[in-house]
């Protein structure tokens, strides 16, 4: 089980997730003024992030997921971080 997002629309920037969660899943971008799911693998589904929650934004849903890196983490893509050998 994970915690996933139903509308990050309707993240209203509370930072509630962010403080709540015992596993540093959330991030908050300030300049979006949302919360952003940066390492959902960590999730523990605790669900306190999702109780947190005022405007009902988030779900723990019953799947496992194999998540892409996100961009934000190594601020680089996979081809920057490895680049190919001249040859």
């Amino acid at each position: 089980m994970s915690i996933a997002r139903k509308n990050r629309e309707a993240c209203i920037g509370c930072q509630r997730c962010v403080e709540r969660c015992p596993m540093d899943v959330f991030y908050y971008d300030p300049l979006e003024n949302k919360s952003v799911i940066l390492y959902p693998e960590n999730c523990q589904s605790c669900g306190q992030c999702y109780l947190a929650c005022p405007a009902d934004t988030l779900m723990i849903v019953d799947t496992s997921f194999e998540y892409a890196p996100v961009p934000i983490r190594g601020l680089r893509t996979f081809k920057e971080a490895r680049p190919e050998k001249k040859r």
